[in-house]
């Protein structure tokens, strides 16, 4: 875990930065060049306060009048509740993919409402900005940003005509420049291992490995959801698992029915051979004979009654 973790208290190596400095096999700085490094500090720190000391233009312009929205803003603003009350568990890019493909799907005739009522904002949005432009608190506004710019630009000229002229440092003290640039190469590496420490994994918590709560509870209900189709689907295959083993059942339950059948008829057929052929031939033929002497007798019987009738007609007339 790292040293480094409460930013108002100073850790054990910053202080010992010198012992760092032996252990890496570097000059360690006497108090002379220290005392000079720190003069040279406050120096360019009181330089620069110098020169900041100027008061910027903090002077805030007036609100202007708001832009008119696009015809497309004005749909997607029109439409954003209906498309989220519709789909409660998509993103904001989902949602505005879906308005997107809405606007593209619309009639070019209401695409024509929202730019009419676009171009009449427009007009009045321009008007309102020429207010905006000739209004006193703008007025003041502008005058105030020109007099700051030439205020700066004045200071800045005057600072560079009557600057402060740095003395040159004797010659004893030459070796000085070799010493800052140590001092520097030491707090460089200090910091840039403190910035390591402060930014480590076991510090600074990684936003990608963290999920919201809300998240969370979609991805529950999710899982939730998913689970209960997944039972309705394993419930719906027994069912259909069971009425196919039960139509396989009643065909092949048939299908031994008609085998009983076939080998039972195949067996019941009669025997036809010459000799049983003859002799049925035969007993038709007398079937055959018995039925035309029948015939023979009925119509010979027909036939007496006719004459009988034929005779008795005309000895009436007569």
């Amino acid at each position: 875990m790292s040293a480094f973790r409460h930013p108002q208290s100073t850790p054990l190596r910053i202080i010992n930065w010198q012992d760092e400095a032996l252990q890496k096999g570097q000059k360690v700085l006497d108090y002379s060049e220290i005392e000079l490094t720190l003069k040279l500090f406050s120096y360019f720190a009181s330089s620069t306060k110098t020169f900041q000391s100027q008061p910027d233009f903090a002077m805030k312009a007036p609100k202007p009048p708001d832009r008119p929205l696009v015809p497309y803003m004005r749909y997607s603003r029109k439409m954003w509740s209906k498309v989220r009350a519709e789909n409660p568990d998509a993103q904001l890019w989902d949602i505005g993919k879906i308005i997107g493909q809405m606007w593209r799907d619309i009639s070019d005739a209401d695409k024509a409402v929202y730019q009419h009522e676009y171009e009449i904002e427009k007009v009045e949005y321009e008007k309102a900005f020429k207010a905006y432009q000739n209004s006193h608190a703008y007025q003041q506004y502008v005058n105030a940003k020109t007099r700051a710019k030439a205020n700066e630009k004045s200071s800045r000229s005057r600072m560079e005509v009557g600057g402060v002229v740095i003395q040159p440092v004797d010659e004893e003290d030459a070796g000085n420049e070799l010493s800052c640039r140590r001092l520097a190469a030491v707090r460089f590496d200090r910091n840039h291992r403190l910035i390591g420490d402060l930014f480590s994994p076991a510090v600074v918590t990684d936003t990608r490995t963290v999920v919201a709560q809300n998240r969370m509870d979609m991805l529950r209900k999710q899982a939730q959801s998913l689970s209960a189709h997944q039972s309705k689907l394993e419930e719906e295959l027994v069912k259909l698992e069971e009425i196919h083993r039960e139509k396989k059942r009643q065909i092949e339950k048939g299908s031994e029915e008609f085998a009983e059948n076939l080998k039972r008829v195949c067996e019941e057929k009669p025997q036809l051979d010459e000799a049983k052929y003859s002799e049925l031939l035969e007993e038709m033929k007398v079937k055959l004979l018995d039925a035309y002497k029948e015939y023979k007798k009925k119509q010979d019987e027909i036939n007496a009654r006719l004459g009988e009738v034929f005779f008795f007609i005309p000895s009436a007339n007569a």
